[in-house]
């Protein structure tokens, strides 16, 4: 069996399945050995901004047919580190059109990111768009340096003055390996490690399936955010700010602020960066590249007593 998972999502799972059919399994698995040297790249070794990245193919049980030697146990397709993205793609391609066949092996994962015709049809057409016009990413770019500045900041509306605490950036908390796959964007903008890939609003039962600002607000304010310029107290210190976006209908995302006036943001299962879709420091999450995530829903504060799973 062959466990398949799309790199494509920042808050929600990933979609997942696994291939149990042993004659699919073995064609693939020889049909990329065959072509390895042009149609394979290492997992996370290509694109890793926000949208579509690569599908990563790994072994899902210990008696695997046999495993070709031209092939590293766990290899990416649809993948710009592939030698020959084009070939890459077509693979992948062939191996995302068989995901509703495996729809009724059921992991965790199906709960929050159903496998069906739909998340297929979704897949296939990021996937086209992205092999059509690869995305701009710069994995060399490093935080700025980080000038003395107060922790705390305030900020006015008509109405109040509040005051919150501005974190220093520190990716390398975020990018071990015991952390960096269990933890994702809304784990960093809420500044908590909880090795659970956190969801807004499970926590207090409030969780949602729906994919807009509305929904995904409402499950972050049972979780204790509160709105921007909705002051909390010092009793809440250490208080973050935090922006929420939306891929419309798929996923959302999260960033915080940091020090130095640039935001931060950890796509899903990537690594933690200062930097957006096509290299640039973020200095404001409303008007920075932020992929298929177009609907910018608002900022929040975030205190101590915020807890999150």
């Amino acid at each position: 069996m062959l466990q398949v998972t799309v790199q494509i999502f920042s808050g929600r799972p990933n979609p997942t399945w696994v291939v149990t059919d042993e004659d699919a399994t073995r064609t693939l698995l020889e049909t990329a050995a065959q072509e390895a040297g042009d149609a394979i790249g290492l997992p996370g070794a290509g694109y890793d901004g926000l949208g579509y990245r690569e599908v990563v193919v790994t072994t899902a049980a210990d008696d695997q047919l046999a495993w070709p030697e031209r092939l590293p146990q766990a290899f990416a397709l649809g993948t710009i580190a592939a030698a020959d993205p084009s070939s890459s793609g077509e693979l992948a391609r062939r191996l995302i059109a068989t995901m509703d066949q495996y729809r009724d092996v059921t992991l965790a994962e199906h709960a929050l990111t159903p496998i069906g015709s739909q998340t297929q049809d979704f897949v296939l057409e990021q996937l086209d768009t992205f092999l059509e016009n690869p995305p701009a990413w710069n994995r060399a770019m490093k935080a700025p340096s980080q000038p003395a500045e107060r922790s705390s900041r305030q900020e006015k509306d008509v109405a109040e003055t509040c005051t919150y605490e501005v974190s220093q950036f520190n990716p390398d908390y975020w990018n071990r390996p015991e952390v960096q796959p269990y933890n994702n964007c809304y784990n960093y903008a809420r500044n908590y490690r909880t090795d659970t890939f956190a969801q807004p609003g499970r926590a207090h039962g409030a969780q949602t399936s729906t994919m807009a600002c509305s929904n995904v607000t409402q499950a972050a304010l049972a979780d204790g955010l509160v709105y921007r310029y909705h002051c909390l107290p010092d009793s809440e210190y250490p208080r973050r700010l935090m922006a929420l976006v939306v891929w419309p209908g798929w996923d959302y995302h999260w960033y915080r602020e940091h020090k130095g006036d640039f935001w931060g943001h950890k796509p899903g299962a990537t690594a933690a960066r200062n930097y957006d879709n096509s290299g640039a420091l973020i200095t404001n999450p409303e008007t920075c590249d932020r992929g298929g995530y177009t609907d910018f829903c608002r900022y929040f504060y975030a205190g101590k007593s915020v807890v999150i799973n």
